[in-house]
């Protein structure tokens, strides 16, 4: 197709990429920007479809031939080899213009504050539990020391008093044990010492210790060491939709699953609980609207994963969590 000088010279200068197919799939127009950002030849002509098969997620809209009329859509952040793109779609008379922009920047700045601020709440839990283990701890103990001298200097003289240390000894141990799954929970040493594996096993185990609610933990023979920020943030996500499934959905049984793909780690958490409308979600599922997705969502997002969520009410709820892992990565 030719195109005047003028328009070719403003379509050139342009900022963002810019990509016009017709119907058919064909390449009517595109500009040195858009050529680069979805890796096409020069030239115009060919057909559009086998090039476009390397960008992932592209919508129903991009089927060749175009339905009439092409329906707009927008691609925000996706990734195209080691760039994240913007790709927006328009209907056009000969067929569908796409403006492609290069977000990579943005995305990255974006990922550096996720983790500033997810590094910054670790860093505050791991404090909280210092000074738990370091202080109270070590109070508690010493508290339950003297009563325990107190109950010897009283023995034989004085029941009521007795009983009163044996009550506030109880009181003591169970403040203790309060405690020390607290401090657990804000910084759990198995998931330092131990990995994610013995970490979501250890967690299920203490679910299962109340005696209320049946956690299952299943994993894909994984014997790697899995790098820190994965482990920790999955560990973070599995601890709130627990949480979830057994404050707010009243589950009585939990199955969690760590699947490891060549590329990929899958942890799928399903509950049998109340389950809820994920487009009608309120705050009282401590979801949707909730701090518990929200936190579920900035974790999910900094591991550059993908989050799933599928539930109806009276049928539970399975959440599916896929973060992208390579053996190389540290």
């Amino acid at each position: 197709m030719n195109h005047t000088p003028l328009l070719e010279s403003i379509i050139e200068s342009l900022p963002y990429g810019i990509v016009v197919a017709g119907r058919e799939g064909t390449l009517l127009l595109a500009n040195s920007l858009g050529r680069s950002h979805l890796r096409l030849p020069e030239g115009e002509g060919f057909s559009l479809p086998g090039y476009l098969e390397a960008v992932p997620g592209l919508p129903a809209q991009l089927e060749f031939p175009l339905a009439e009329p092409a329906d707009g859509f927008d691609l925000l952040a996706v990734k195209v080899g080691e760039a994240y793109l913007t790709i927006r779609g328009r209907p056009v008379p000969q067929g569908l213009a796409l403006s492609i922009i290069d977000v990579t920047r943005a995305k990255k700045a974006e990922q550096h504050m996720l983790d500033a601020i997810l590094e910054a709440t670790e860093a505050q839990r791991r404090k909280l539990s210092k000074e738990i283990h370091d202080g109270i701890g070590p109070l508690i103990s010493t508290i339950k020391l003297n009563l325990d001298a107190l109950r010897l200097e009283v023995q034989g003289e004085n029941t009521r008093a007795r009983q009163m240390i044996e009550s506030m000894s109880e009181l003591l141990q169970t403040m203790s044990n309060d405690i020390r799954s607290i401090s657990h929970n804000l910084m759990p040493n198995v998931l330092v010492d131990f990995g994610l594996v013995a970490a979501l096993d250890n967690l299920c185990q203490r679910v299962n210790s109340s005696g209320k609610v049946q956690a299952n933990f299943y994993h894909s023979e994984i014997r790697e060491r899995i790098r820190r920020k994965v482990a920790l943030g999955l560990y973070r996500i599995a601890q709130e939709l627990i949480n979830n499934a057994v404050k707010y959905a009243r589950a009585q049984t939990i199955n969690v699953q760590l699947i490891r793909h060549p590329d990929s780690i899958v942890l799928m958490v399903e509950d049998d609980g109340a389950g809820f409308d994920p487009y009608k979600a309120d705050r009282a599922t401590g979801l949707d609207k909730g701090i518990g997705l929200r936190n579920i969502q900035t974790r999910v997002r900094s591991l550059g994963g993908n989050f799933i969520l599928e539930s109806r009410p009276g049928e539970g709820v399975l959440a599916t969590i896929e973060v992208p892992y390579k053996n190389q990565e540290v």
